[in-house]
């Protein structure tokens, strides 16, 4: 019986030191094991290796490493011999020579193993014909967002006309760019000519215009306009603080008497970052803070792929999109509502809503119409507790398996045996 506790604990620790060998497998990874032709190199992130000389005849080859278009280092290394240098972070990069041959230029055969580093965040890695010259660096994007208004001396019921402009000035294009234009309190949105919606790109040194619209004057009094904002990341994926315009002031002088309904619509998560299978639950809260009622009111949620809706409290799904819509909505009248979002896929997402309303102003003949967008913060669905066992190699399995098979076995034979 000692034997056999002995032999089912040795089989447990094998399970456990397999299992624990496939999870460190990252830490040093062969990124590429083939030629580079002299005056090539191998891009690594913004790090080149290139190769300035290979010498046949004395099985020796001659490299420089730079780092954003900066040389960094530089080496000579034989056949069979190997160089490490610094990486990003704590990581290394170890360069093997494996042979130099002859040709119309000398090429060399090389191992490049990347060390304590994860793959994932590895971004650009192959062969670079021409070497660094030729590589294409990540570089920083820096969004610079102006906001200006035509006048900013007005009468209630007067219009006054935003635009909104965006210059890249950083060294890298901008990319999957968000904007958010945030509902003025105390004027209407009466006229939108220019309105950027989704996610865009800006190149660097590139300017364009992403809003113009005009608002009427709801109100007397001074009002500072909410800045306009922007989310992106770099060429390479990596996100970046979130850029804000400035805030012009417009001063409002007493006017006609307007009346207008002032809906605000806020969207909360319960979290925002979990794994993937688990569920995220969302509120969206609607207050009427106007001195009218509204009518029509409609949120239409739009939910990314690798998000999926799965029900909520007062949320229909009309053609396929999740839906809140009120046909009334009174002064000060304030109302919740609770929805449920499974988190399908690993990936970095964002909610959106749509918003609008009708309304009476007192004044002008046809009801006023509102709309709005809003973005909440970005949503990080990582990989479930158990993901990692399913991209382990199917041996990792069945060895311990088998091993397991045997021992039962030959546990089941000597119990006959002795039984007689």
């Amino acid at each position: 019986m000692v034997r056999t506790t002995r032999l089912l604990t040795f089989t447990l620790c094998m399970i456990f030191f397999c299992i624990a060998m496939a999870g460190n497998a990252s830490a040093a990874v062969e990124l590429y094991n083939g030629s580079i032709t002299t005056g090539d190199g191998y891009q690594v992130n913004n790090f080149v290796i290139e190769l300035t000389d290979a010498f046949p005849s004395a099985e020796s080859a001659s490299f420089y490493v730079y780092n954003n278009g900066n040389e960094v280092d530089d080496f000579l290394v034989n056949e069979d011999d190997s160089y490490e240098f610094d990486f990003e972070d704590d990581a290394t990069i170890e360069v093997t020579l494996l042979s130099v041959s002859s040709g119309t230029l000398p090429v060399a055969r090389v191992s490049i193993v990347l060390n304590n580093y994860l793959l994932n965040d590895v971004f650009e890695s192959g062969v670079v014909d021409g070497g660094y010259k030729y590589a294409v660096y990540s570089g920083t994007p820096e969004l610079k967002i102006t906001k200006t208004i035509d006048k900013s001396d007005i009468s209630a019921g007067d219009l006054v006309r935003v635009t909104v402009t965006v210059e890249n000035v950083g060294d890298d294009k901008a990319t999957d760019v968000i904007f958010q234009e945030p509902q003025q309190a105390k004027f209407l949105l009466y006229e939108s000519f220019v309105s950027q919606t989704g996610e865009t790109t800006v190149e660097v040194g590139e300017s364009k215009t992403i809003f113009v619209y005009q608002l009427k004057a709801t109100e007397e009094g001074t009002y500072t306009l909410s800045p306009t904002t922007a989310t992106f990341s770099n060429n390479a994926g990596a996100d970046f603080p979130q850029a804000s315009s400035n805030s012009p002031v417009i001063t409002v002088e007493k006017g006609e008497d307007l009346v207008n309904a002032d809906i605000e619509f806020t969207t909360t998560l319960d979290k925002y970052t979990v794994s993937r299978n688990e569920d995220i639950q969302g509120t969206i809260k609607i207050k009427n803070t106007g001195d009218t009622s509204a009518t029509g009111v409609t949120v239409n949620i739009q939910v990314p792929e690798g998000l999926e809706f799965t029900g909520g409290s007062g949320v229909e799904t009309i053609s396929g999109v999740p839906t809140i819509y009120l046909e009334s909505f009174g002064v000060q009248q304030e109302k919740e509502f609770t929805f449920t979002l499974k988190a399908a896929e690993v990936g970095t997402y964002t909610i959106s809503t749509e918003n609008s309303y009708l309304y009476d102003n007192g004044i002008d003949a046809q009801l006023q119409k509102v709309t709005s967008d809003q973005v909440t913060n970005s949503i990080y669905v990582t990989k479930g507790k158990y993901d990692h066992l399913l991209e382990q190699p199917i041996y990792i399995y069945v060895v311990p398996l088998v091993i397991i098979g045997a021992i039962a076995g030959w546990i089941y034979y000597r119990h006959k045996q002795y039984k007689f």
